[in-house]
């Protein structure tokens, strides 16, 4: 008994002496997948905010564009990683999207995950067609979408995207007849949306301003609550044909396997708090349409909690049922 306690009090002591997990925390390059290719908004907004936290870590981050099934291959990828904080996911709403219209997932966002923060919110979708739609305005493309001896089609990211869901809550909501259309990343919507392979798509105007300006893409309404300060003169989805929908398009968040220490967690939300709020980065999420969040991992799980149960019920709105 005697030797058992002094081996036992010489590991504790060797335990205690030692630095903590957030201390020592990371002493390697931290994976962090994205689930989408490269190029789209969530992309490049995740690399921006990955250079401060480099900074701020003192380690490389390696991006992995882990695209495909709409996110479920990076998340069950994280459900299956280490619990130490040298494997990440960034990901939007659709990740908590895909536990409510999949009937059968390899994991469960509550329970395989541990929420670290929510790192940007978008308050609308700039609602984009084709400069060859004859459509102006949201009313007059939902007159289009009945009329058309051809189906108008919408693009998305997959089915139980945000952005699948906004098309399917205007079909429900003005009666329109959008046919929809999956895509493994959103700068393949862009490339089908130009070469007119789709009419319609939902798109944050961190990537698609540009397009817009060159008259590649026109802007027909923005789906948020108040327009959109730059570009002041585009209506709201409310204004413009289909009163009382406002849809607030998205939200950027961070994750880690679950059981991963809460030191680490901790350490992570740290760093990318300090980055969303620099001036630097904040104007560039505004000129985005994003706004920088960086909520505690304890406000993110509460958010998702409520998100869950919100979405629940504008998937029963737009009909779309699990598969």
């Amino acid at each position: 008994m005697l030797r058992w306690s002094i081996a036992f009090l010489a590991a504790l002591a060797s335990v205690l002496a030692s630095p903590s997990w957030g201390q020592a925390y990371p002493t390697r390059p931290i994976r962090m997948m994205i689930p989408q290719p490269p190029g789209g908004t969530m992309d490049t907004i995740a690399r921006a905010v990955s250079e401060y936290i480099v900074r701020g870590l003192g380690q490389n981050i390696v991006i992995d564009n882990r695209s495909g099934a709409n996110g479920i291959i990076a998340g069950e990828t994280l459900a299956k990683a280490a619990p130490d904080g040298y494997t990440l996911l960034y990901t939007s709403a659709s990740l908590a999207n895909n536990q409510l219209v999949h009937k059968k997932l390899p994991f469960d966002v509550m329970r395989d995950f541990a929420p670290v923060t929510m790192v940007t919110s978008l308050p609308g979708y700039l609602v984009l067609v084709n400069p060859r739609v004859p459509a102006q305005s949201i009313r007059e493309l939902v007159e289009l979408s009945r009329t058309s001896r051809t189906p108008v089609h919408f693009g998305s990211s997959g089915v139980g995207n945000s952005q699948h869901l906004l098309g399917e809550l205007i079909n429900a909501r003005a009666g329109a007849k959008l046919a929809h259309v999956p895509y493994k990343g959103f700068a393949l919507i862009m490339n089908a949306l130009m070469g007119n392979e789709i009419q319609v798509a939902f798109g944050a105007p961190t990537t698609v301003v540009s397009h817009i300006k060159a008259g590649r893409l026109r802007a027909l309404a923005y789906t948020g609550a108040q327009r959109w300060s730059r570009m002041p003169e585009l209506p709201t989805v409310a204004e413009s044909g289909i009163p009382g929908l406002v849809y607030e398009a998205s939200w950027h968040g961070m994750f880690a396997p679950a059981a991963t220490p809460r030191a680490i967690i901790s350490r992570i939300h740290t760093e990318v708090a300090q980055a969303v709020h620099t001036p630097r980065m904040r104007e560039y999420l505004e000129a985005g349409g994003h706004v920088g969040v960086a909520s505690t991992p304890t406000e993110f799980r509460r958010f998702l909690q409520s998100y869950f149960k919100d979405t629940e019920e504008q998937l029963r709105i737009a009909n779309v049922t699990p598969q």
